[in-house]
C-alpha cells in the first residue's frame, strides 16, 4: 500500500545523509588560494564521516575519519573538521 511504501520509506531515510557541509581553506600561508577543503556528511542520528583533502605545493592528501553520533569515533579533528562538522550538525 501506499502508506505502508512511506511508513518504510520513513524508517530508512533516517539512514541516508541528510546534513552536509562544505569548507574550503588555506592551510599554509605561502601559498596561494583556497584549494584544500572539509566535507562533513551526516545521517539523521548524526553519523557518517569528514573527507579532509590538503593541498600544497608537493602534492594532494586526502583523509577520512568516522564519525558517530556527532563526534569523531577514533582520531582527533582539526580546527577545520570541527567547523565543518558543527556546520552540519546545525543543519536539520
Amino acid at each position: 500500500t501506499l502508506s505502508g511504501d512511506f511508513v518504510s520509506f520513513q524508517k530508512h531515510s533516517s539512514s541516508f545523509f541528510q546534513k552536509a557541509s562544505l569548507l574550503r581553506f588555506n592551510p599554509f600561508e605561502d601559498s596561494g588560494g583556497d584549494q584544500s577543503f572539509v566535507i562533513a556528511l551526516l545521517d539523521g542520528a548524526d553519523n557518517g564521516f569528514i573527507l579532509s583533502s590538503l593541498h600544497s605545493r608537493s602534492g594532494t592528501r586526502i583523509y577520512a575519519k568516522d564519525i558517530k553520533n556527532g563526534k569523531s569515533a577514533t582520531y582527533a579533528l582539526t580546527k577545520e573538521e570541527k567547523e565543518a562538522l558543527e556546520k552540519a550538525l546545525r543543519r536539520k
